[in-house]
């Protein structure tokens, strides 16, 4: 008997953070120091566009082996770049400006997550920027989260005034069978960090 779409997603999401689990807190590291250039090195017009233009980037704290982002927010910052952060506020996401990713900005949530210590929330339309965290995308872009459902409603009532949304994943998130309803959002493009940045 075929799986639902629900728990074909769970399936993904045991296997996905399986994987995520064995990259070691120096291969993080090291990611993590690299991302800014890696990224900057991408040559795709409309990201380089995107980016130069942006006054305000959403960013994440990395959690359980996400890609680690630090580096990448705090060269946004380093550029004069605002960039703000998610916050569960009464069971709804919100993004909050951070000054900087010192203790005193963040911290951290009952679920083991930073997040910004102000509920001070950005108006989405003033994001230029979106760095999406994942558990996995298809060739096509399409976002498997981690279930909450928090991005995909923030910004998939954007409509029009919806940011560029820039995926950051490992290569062994990419999964051409990820399952999708219509209301799971769509990164613009997927930076895709190749297998030999993480193999020890």
């Amino acid at each position: 008997m075929p799986m639902n779409i629900e728990e074909e997603k769970a399936r993904i999401r045991k296997e996905i953070r399986r994987r995520r689990k064995m990259l070691s807190s120096k291969v993080l590291s090291e990611i993590d120091r690299t991302l800014p250039e890696f990224i900057a090195a991408i040559d795709d017009p409309e990201l380089r566009s995107k980016l130069k233009k942006a006054k305000r980037i959403a960013l994440y704290r990395a959690y359980n082996g996400e890609v680690p982002a630090d580096g990448l927010a705090k060269c946004f910052m380093d550029q004069g770049i605002t960039c703000c952060f998610p916050k569960i506020v009464d069971d709804r996401m919100i993004f909050v400006d951070c000054k900087s990713l010192s203790d005193d900005e963040f911290t951290v949530s009952s679920l083991g997550i930073k997040e910004p210590v102000s509920s001070v929330p950005v108006d989405p339309k003033d994001i230029d920027v979106v760095v999406l965290p994942a558990l996995a995308y298809n060739e096509e872009g399409i976002r498997l989260g981690a279930g909450g459902g928090f991005y995909d409603r923030y910004f998939g009532n954007a409509g029009s005034d919806s940011p560029y949304l820039l995926g950051i994943c490992y290569e062994f998130q990419i999964c051409s069978d990820v399952p999708y309803n219509e209301q799971d959002i769509a990164a613009d493009f997927i930076a895709v960090i190749p297998e030999e940045e993480y193999e020890e």
